[in-house]
């Protein structure tokens, strides 16, 4: 008997998902840009479903951009808290030792344009805590980014408190959530997470399909993947 037992790395898809997707592949495959009936059938959906994971995360729908994967949304939402930094002087970001390498190859390429990283060691326990993220925080800070839940280890991070820091010191918070969305509840606005990145491969959904939350207000730039 075949036991599967690499969920944390990708998932079957559900046949919920299937039967949500077939009719856009098959029979309503319209551009969603047109302005045609056909194409505006496309746009239906895909406003449906930027409200449905809107709902999930405690967002709202305009505050979510679809992107091809979490490492895109990892890579935009990285890129796009840099360029919002470098426009006040503000050259330092600060994330973990343990990031998922969407992150880290992301944070090595930004340290050839003059951004220096903090990297966060991480307890015996897996966690990085909020006193940490406090300690490391400078005035030109400009971004935090620490993973919501291992892809390793499986260690789940003090988020809310983290971003409750984060909040304080005027810093953009981004998590990557890839791993946790799904499997555990989600709030922003309770949790005071500024951007997050998800992954629809990760919760029974298709391959190539991931999400990006940004706050109302935060400037996406165009990204890069593994810049």
């Amino acid at each position: 008997m075949f036991v599967y037992a690499d969920n944390a790395a990708t998932t079957k898809m559900s046949k919920t998902a299937i039967d949500a997707m077939l009719p856009y592949l098959d029979t309503w495959y319209g551009n969603a840009s047109s302005l045609y009936a056909f194409g505006q059938k496309s746009a239906e959906a895909l406003a449906a479903a930027r409200e449905t994971v809107a709902g999930c995360l405690g967002a709202e729908a305009r505050e979510i951009t679809f992107t091809s994967g979490g490492s895109e949304a990892d890579n935009q939402a990285i890129l796009s808290a840099a360029a919002i930094g470098a426009k006040k002087g503000k050259k330092h970001i600060i994330s973990t030792a343990f990031e998922h390498h969407a992150v880290l190859h992301t944070l090595k390429k930004l340290k050839k344009y003059g951004y220096e990283i903090t990297l966060l060691d991480v307890h015996e326990n897996g966690i990085v805590t909020p006193e940490q993220v406090r300690g490391a925080i400078r005035e030109d800070t400009c971004l935090v980014t620490v993973m919501y839940a291992n892809n390793e280890i499986g260690t789940i991070q003090p988020i809310a408190e983290i971003g409750a820091v984060c909040r304080e010191k005027g810093v953009i918070f981004h998590t990557d959530a890839v791993q946790a969305a799904g499997h555990v509840a989600i709030d922003v606005k309770a949790e005071n997470i500024d951007m997050l990145s998800i992954s629809a491969h990760k919760f029974h959904g298709p391959k190539g399909v991931g999400a990006l939350y940004a706050r109302r207000g935060i400037p996406l730039v165009l990204s890069l993947i593994h810049i």
